[in-house]
């Protein structure tokens, strides 16, 4: 038996395949960081079909099946658009995102595919059901209709006023603002080149590294950004008390985790028990029992815990200065930063940095109890 060891890859492909382990490892960290699958559907969906994507430009090295390849690459970067619009909602919107009527979006992928066979059988009739994967006329049709299906999406996506809105004057936002700004960007950025594509001023084989370039670019820019639109749950107390909680009580519990996890109050830090109590729309001495009842701590324990978890994500960048984090995190002063990161975390910031980049020895941790 003989292997053949002289296998090379072009710089497309390598592309393809460091765009590819990038996907499967945001994949994994959504997965793994959001308590309720429901919040983060959206997102494995799309960066599902993202992954996708770059597996099979990978693929298109196996000719003799490039049309069937091409098929599914194109099926994978339509949903993605769609997608996009639906997750820029989410996103924005948080948990009063409410789907309906929006998923219709998804309907736009197999209207296109339908629409696609119908023009290539009037203006070619030998393009039967048996051959249209391999028929040009099929794919030309393919790739304008999807730019104008993937036009008007996002088109529809700028009619949604309150995205940009939301996303202003919420606090704790920024990290959300910039996403979505990347998503749409790339998005609109892949409709420009299918539609070059579409009307011959781009190569398949330049539109294939054009995409695959632009894929690979988000993927590391969304990395940036993800780690803090996706925070770690807080765990909650499974104590007596928290058995004996009304359920007028346990909602006061669920928002009070809603605004910490999604809109990240903690990074306000003039932000107090009485801010909270006004949020959830309570009393302070009932959002206290209902704190220590429900996550078996004090508010200022769990603000700084907040903040603190915050804060390690952070340092996990190099490049970001200790005293910049501390402030983005919600803290006052470089000194209370350093105090409190001790008392949560039993180690200094800076030691935390210098442990968690060491391959192998970062660890997320859990917020302690």
């Amino acid at each position: 038996m003989h292997f053949d060891y002289d296998v090379t890859f072009s710089l497309f492909e390598w592309i393809a395949l460091t765009g590819l382990a990038q996907c499967l490892f945001i994949l994994v960290y959504v997965f793994f960081r959001v308590r309720d699958l429901r919040q983060g559907s959206i997102a494995i969906a799309y960066f599902l079909s993202l992954a996708c994507a770059f597996g099979l430009r990978f693929a298109l090295r196996l000719e003799d099946y490039e049309a069937p390849i091409r098929l599914a690459l194109w099926f994978s970067g339509a949903i993605g658009v769609p997608l996009c619009y639906l997750l820029v909602l989410q996103v924005s919107r948080l948990h009063a995102f409410r789907g309906g009527k929006h998923f219709l979006w998804l309907l736009s992928v197999p209207a296109t595919l339908a629409a696609a066979f119908v023009m290539a059988r009037l203006q070619t009739p030998t393009c039967g059901l048996s051959f249209f994967a391999l028929c040009p006329k099929f794919f030309e049709g393919l790739y304008w209709l999807w730019s104008m299906a993937g036009a008007l999406c996002m088109l529809a996506l700028f009619a949604q006023r309150d995205v940009f809105r939301r996303l202003g004057s919420d606090r704790g936002a920024k990290e959300r603002y910039w996403l979505v700004i990347t998503l749409i960007a790339a998005n609109v950025l892949r409709i420009v080149v299918n539609l070059l594509l579409s009307t011959g001023n781009v190569s398949l084989h330049d539109a294939d590294g054009l995409q695959s370039v632009l894929g690979i670019a988000f993927a590391y820019l969304v990395t940036t950004t993800l780690f803090r639109v996706y925070p770690l749950p807080v765990a909650l107390h499974t104590g007596a008390r928290a058995a004996h909680l009304s359920e007028e009580e346990k909602q006061i519990a669920d928002k009070v985790r809603n605004l910490m996890e999604l809109e990240k109050l903690y990074q306000e830090p003039t932000f107090s028990r009485a801010d909270l109590a006004r949020e959830v729309g309570t009393s302070e001495n009932t959002l206290s029992r209902v704190i220590n009842s429900a996550f078996g701590k004090s508010f200022p324990r769990l603000l700084n815990e907040f903040r603190v978890e915050d804060a390690k994500g952070m340092l996990r960048d190099p490049a970001i200065p200790i005293q910049v984090l501390a402030f983005e995190a919600g803290f006052n002063s470089l000194a209370s930063f350093n105090r409190v990161f001790r008392e949560v975390t039993g180690e200094t910031p800076s030691h935390y940095r210098a442990r968690a980049a060491l391959p192998g020895q970062a660890k997320a941790g859990d917020i302690p109890q």
